[in-house]
């Protein structure tokens, strides 16, 4: 077996491991992201079969939701909550009606999301909505995404979200391509804010550099905008005369501090809590 074979493996049992981990601590949200061949059908075949008795899997095809009324028929044909869902808010309190049961019964739902990717920021704005129908200890619903990496563009241009904060838990799966396992650097140690560390997985990574990308494309667009002359920016169109800005485009690169790293992990997942 190859070094790439080996990382794929050891990548793929890492990310079993922490959906089962998540499920079994009731944490809520999951991600997972991983280019075509990495593995993403296989972990979620697995995880299926590994699901105890207590936990009810409704796995869905972003693809074949395109809307938020698709998404909730699904989710109410899977869970049996009743009749033909029509409506939205007959869909949510039949969902909460569920929830409330499945927590009197000690069980719990999964609704394992694959594809992702096809889902632009008005139906992840659906699914975070939905998340939030459980906001009691420990958890019943749980919701797992399952995606390609250009996932995380989207995210990062839906901007602060509670989406963002209650994905408690993120993996990438390494490729046949992978000559290093995609590991994340920790900062201090992991921060431990609930129990939580953030920053144990390449999609975390990511996510900071997209934000570092885009922060500091502002800052270097603020910065040129302040030293060139008024005279350098300002040509007349050829439209009645009226003045056009044409400020250079700024040049994105990542960020290359310890501090300025510092300063986007607080801006994408909020301020670290003071240690005691």
């Amino acid at each position: 077996m190859s070094k790439a074979e080996h990382i794929k493996q050891d990548s793929h049992r890492e990310a079993l491991a922490t959906l089962l981990y998540s499920i079994e601590q009731s944490e809520g949200w999951a991600l997972v992201v991983g280019r075509a061949g990495s593995g993403k059908t296989q972990l979620m075949a697995e995880l299926r079969g590994a699901l105890g008795t207590d936990v009810t899997c409704v796995h869905l095809s972003a693809e074949d939701c395109p809307t938020p009324m698709d998404l909730f028929r699904r989710i109410s044909e899977a869970l049996a909550l009743g009749g033909p869902c029509q409506y939205k808010a007959r869909f949510l309190l039949d969902l909460r009606e569920a929830i409330q049961e499945y927590r009197r019964r000690g069980q719990k739902i999964l609704i394992l999301i694959d594809s992702a990717q096809h889902w632009g920021p008005e139906m992840l704005r659906e699914i975070e909505l939905l998340g939030n129908e459980d906001q009691f200890s420990p958890r019943v619903l749980n919701i797992f995404l399952m995606a390609r990496p250009e996932f995380l563009n989207t995210l990062e241009a839906m901007g602060a979200t509670n989406l963002k904060q209650n994905l408690r838990r993120f993996r990438r799966l390494a490729s046949p391509c992978d000559i290093k396992p995609p590991t994340g650097e920790r900062r201090c140690g992991p921060r431990q804010d609930e129990g939580i560390d953030y920053f144990d997985n390449q999609a975390a990574k990511e996510m900071r550099r997209l934000a570092g990308a885009k922060i500091k494309a502002q800052r270097i667009h603020s910065q040129a905008q302040a030293e060139e002359p008024p005279a350098a920016v300002v040509a007349k169109s050829g439209l009645g005369g009226i003045a056009t800005s044409f400020a250079p485009e700024p040049t994105v690169d990542w960020p290359d501090s310890q501090e300025e790293i510092n300063a986007l992990l607080d801006l994408v997942f909020g301020p670290t809590p003071p240690r005691a």
